[in-house]
């Protein structure tokens, strides 16, 4: 089971990257500023739109920064990349929406429109609001990204369980804290390597007449370790672990989680970078010590940030 759900996940992932790919700059400080100005614009459109000419202003502030630390000609390179994308798409997207194309299928178009507006307007400000101490620098990785580069990360996962052992069924729920150690590896992909600690109260039928329910504590840890699929602002992780857990005083230290998440990343300020998900999580405990079998399915949220220090 955990082979075929590895695999399924794997394919998932490896087509989300395939897809990713082909809509980025290939020369990489191009690429970097490129992912730096549409995470800024779509921070600003998760807010709920107001009017473009406000989000894009807003999203420049953002984008500055990011401008500052690459050079007039790639700028300006990456300015007929955006150009060459939209002639791509079938030209603007108003003139195609005229002609009877709806929103959903001008959606890159219109993201393409709005990336080239902010980029214009960008460099109506730089380098004259660029501090005199920033100098360009070849290559540049983006500000908002983990590429080619040591973060460190701290989550928090959180939502309910299932239970299976032996024929019974447990309800239960709780959270974890976890911490990682991770590397970009290039635009597209992050690995990290961590340590998880937590705990879940148990819905457990007493042994008594009346068969009352009581929440009893189960603890677990672990070390997980996650590969990351990150196409612009949106993630998505494929998670192994091994595991061990102490129910009712009594310790299993043998398990195994396989995990899929996906969500969205934030903008970096002062370092730091958020991410929220959605966390789907299978366990399995193997029998041992005259003791049954335990599977455990989890869904609920995660919530991380990375530090690049």
């Amino acid at each position: 089971m955990i082979s075929r759900a590895y695999k399924l996940a794997l394919g998932v992932i490896l087509g989300v990257l395939a897809s990713a790919c082909a809509t980025l700059p290939v020369q990489s400080t191009e690429r970097a500023l490129y992912i730096d100005a549409r995470k800024a614009l779509r921070a600003e459109s998760r807010l709920g739109w107001t009017v473009d000419r406000i989000e894009i202003a807003e999203a420049a502030v953002q984008t500055e920064p990011s401008a500052c630390h690459v050079t007039p000609e790639r700028r300006a390179a990456l300015r007929a990349w955006v150009d060459q994308r939209i002639a791509e798409e079938g030209g603007p997207a108003a003139e195609q929406f005229a002609r009877g194309r709806t929103k959903s299928e001008l959606k890159e178009a219109i993201e393409l429109a709005r990336t080239q507006e902010l980029l214009a307007q960008v460099e109506q400000h730089v380098p004259a609001d660029c501090p005199f101490w920033q100098q360009p620098e070849e290559p540049f990785e983006g500000l908002h990204t983990v590429s080619d580069r040591f973060v460190l990360i701290a989550e928090s996962v959180g939502g309910g369980s299932l239970s299976f052992s032996n024929g019974n069924v447990e309800a239960g729920g709780g959270g974890a804290a976890r911490v990682f150690a991770g590397y970009g590896l290039g635009t597209h992909l992050e690995l990290a390597l961590g340590f998880e600690a937590g705990g879940d109260a148990v819905l457990q039928k007493q042994a008594d007449a009346d068969g009352t329910l009581q929440a009893n504590g189960a603890f677990r840890f672990g070390v997980p370790a996650f590969l990351r699929v990150i196409d612009l602002d949106w993630v998505y992780d494929l998670e192994l672990a091994a595991m061990s857990r102490l129910t009712n005083g009594e310790l299993r230290p043998m398990g195994a989680r396989v995990a899929l998440a996906g969500g969205v990343s934030g903008l970096r300020r002062i370092s730091l970078m958020p991410s929220i998900s959605i966390w789907l999580a299978y366990e399995i405990f193997p029998a041992q010590d005259k003791r049954s079998a335990e599977h455990v399915l989890r869904i609920g949220t995660k919530v991380g940030i990375d530090w690049d220090p």
